[in-house]
């Protein structure tokens, strides 16, 4: 297997937090499901190799590129042979600089590129089939990023930014008046310009984002028992933090930290 972090560009580091890489033999994986839960990002993948099945309600095999939006909910994914994927991370609050489409709608789907970009992503994918160094790739979806990249009211960008700053400071146990407060914002004018460049209102991503801090919590105090944890991470009690891990990962947090023997934050990493 092979796994890689990529930064991006000056350019686009303010909304891009990083690229990841994975490449992986149809030996290693192919007929194994992985379990996709929500970690905050509104993420766009390329698919290099063999396609990804998502496995829901029905199965769906995965287009080249796609779009991924905010989740509250869980899927599986299964390889079908060699993996060789591309993924760009957006900031919680950045995605809907690059997409003419409102980030809400986006929320727990996952969309093929050309539904979104037409012409431009049928273009990308074409030129992406002729490319065989990885270094080279990233180069031209930096491009094809660049030429999407929309201005917005920095105003509003601004205190977004500066809520998801405060989310991740405190562990996502910060309370949604704090939240509005902060942005100078009512709690309605607040939710509606969140959701507008998160994808979710607050409560629904402070959910998502206290859930990956108990990931990471698990992780750094694997001996403190699950009400000890729950407390930690600003649960009301240990049935709270069941109930949320059932919905978002569809099982129990003793079932998930079974499974994963070093459970794993993509958001706190």
């Amino acid at each position: 297997m092979n796994f890689r972090l990529i930064p991006p560009s000056p350019l686009l580091s303010p909304f891009v937090r990083h690229y990841w890489f994975l490449e992986m033999e149809a030996s290693e994986g192919a007929g194994h499901p992985q379990r996709v839960v929500p970690n905050g990002y509104v993420e766009l993948t390329f698919h290099f190799g063999d396609r990804l099945r998502k496995v829901k309600l029905r199965e769906d095999m995965q287009p080249g590129i796609i779009i991924s939006g905010q989740k509250t909910d869980f899927f599986d994914v299964v390889p079908t042979g060699k993996t060789s994927m591309l993924s760009i991370q957006f900031y919680p609050h950045s995605a809907g600089l690059f997409f003419d489409i409102p980030i809400s709608e986006l929320a727990n789907e996952t969309l093929d590129l050309r539904e979104i970009a037409g012409q431009e992503a049928d273009e990308l994918e074409d030129r992406l089939g002729n490319i065989q160094v990885l270094d080279n790739k990233v180069t031209l979806i930096e491009r094809f990023l660049t030429n999407r990249l929309k201005r917005v009211e920095v105003y509003e960008w601004d205190r977004i930014a500066h809520n998801i700053a405060l989310i991740g400071r405190h562990n996502g146990q910060i309370s949604v008046a704090q939240l509005a407060g902060a942005a100078c914002l009512s709690r309605k004018q607040h939710e509606r310009v969140f959701k507008k460049m998160v994808g979710l209102s607050p409560k629904q991503f402070l959910k998502v984002i206290r859930f990956q801090y108990a990931l990471l919590a698990h992780q750094q105090h694997p001996h403190e028992s699950l009400t000890e944890l729950a407390y930690r991470c600003g649960y009301y009690d240990q049935s709270h933090m069941i109930n949320d891990f059932r919905d978002l990962s569809g099982i129990t947090p003793g079932q998930y930290f079974n499974a994963c023997e070093t459970p794993y934050s993509d958001y706190f990493e």
